[in-house]
């Protein structure tokens, strides 16, 4: 009985303690045993053949070939913008907040020289590998519960209609009635193309003519947005709340300007001040050496006037009678 006590609880165990939502699900798709298996790093092991490492490699590849999979045969766009939601799908800051909210850590086995915080996406990825290898119902509703779940769906409905004219038109026509618009192409018997913006009830809103297909296109687009985004316009720039939000907006940047200009001007004046100081510096140093360099001058004068003083002066004693022969002895 003491044994036993002593004992760690097994990963079954602590699903009796785990107080979280997917507590059903693991005991749906795991055992025991084979929980057990999923969530131990090659780490815990002295042989390097045993851990999770295949169940990380499928996560990896198979599982998340079989969200593509879905991806593509149930969800519009293009391949880019599949790829795009297929990455943010599995993106790392994701797959760790998916260890956190499962409580996974509890069932992780690792070595001690091993970090756990910094590789929860690894567990994560073995999670998804098993879950590869179980029946196509399983792992669909695995899939859609919490791989394709509600805080994604921002990456389905995101559209990047910002540049696209005609969709913000279409958007503003959707939003008023629920109609939809589009452009009609045709050529007229001078050669040149039309483009006709027509609503989905067959009312032309306005049409463009040009030599150019593609300006034909943007030419109608704008004035088709124009018209239909003029009522809104008008009303807006004559709300007051909009326009004290303006003004208020206009007094920030003003202020704003005038910070980044002082900031500036101030920025400017320090380093006039710096440059200043070290031309003062310069030209101190400079007098000062030029002033050292006068006095080490007159000293040498002095004391070559010094010299020559003293040259004359022993110049000008009378010669002695000892020099005087001995002058004479040299002439003879």
């Amino acid at each position: 009985m003491e044994e036993k006590l002593t004992q760690q609880p097994r990963p079954r165990d602590n699903f009796k303690a785990w107080e979280d939502p997917l507590y059903n699900d693991l005991r749906k798709i795991f055992s025991r045993a084979r929980l057990r298996e999923v969530l131990t790093h090659s780490s815990f092991y002295e042989k390097e053949d045993k851990g999770n490492s295949r169940y990380v490699f499928a996560g990896m590849s198979v599982f998340k070939g079989q969200v593509a999979e879905v991806l593509y045969k149930y969800f519009t766009g293009d391949g880019t913008r599949l790829q795009h939601i297929l990455g943010n799908l599995f993106r790392q800051e994701r797959l760790e907040r998916m260890f956190d909210s499962w409580k996974l850590r509890q069932f992780v086995r690792a070595g001690s020289g091993f970090n756990v915080d910094t590789h929860k996406h690894i567990f994560v990825y073995a999670i998804f590998g098993y879950v590869s290898t179980l029946d196509d119902n399983l792992r669909n509703w695995f899939i859609s519960k919490y791989i394709l779940a509600d805080d994604v769906k921002h990456f389905f409905t995101h559209r990047k209609r910002n540049r696209d004219i005609l969709a913000q038109a279409d958007e503003i026509v959707r939003q008023t009635d629920g109609r939809r618009l589009t452009l009609e192409m045709e050529q007229t018997e001078d050669d040149l193309h039309r483009a006709k913006a027509v609503l989905s009830d067959g009312t032309l809103l306005c049409e463009a003519t040009s030599k150019s297909w593609r300006y034909a296109r943007a030419k109608a687009s704008k004035a088709a947005l124009n018209l239909l985004a003029t009522p809104g316009r008008k009303a807006l720039l004559s709300n007051p709340e909009y326009q004290a939000r303006v003004l208020a907006k206009q007094e920030e940047e003003k202020a704003r300007r005038a910070a980044a200009i002082a900031e500036r001007d101030a920025a400017k004046e320090a380093l006039r001040l710096k440059k200043e100081e070290e031309r003062a510096a310069i030209a101190k140093a400079r007098d000062a050496k030029r002033r050292a360099s006068q006095a080490e001058a007159k000293k040498r004068r002095a004391e070559n006037a010094a010299r020559a003083a003293a040259k004359a002066a022993k110049e000008a004693r009378p010669m002695s009678a000892k020099k005087r022969r001995h002058l004479e002895d040299k002439k003879k």
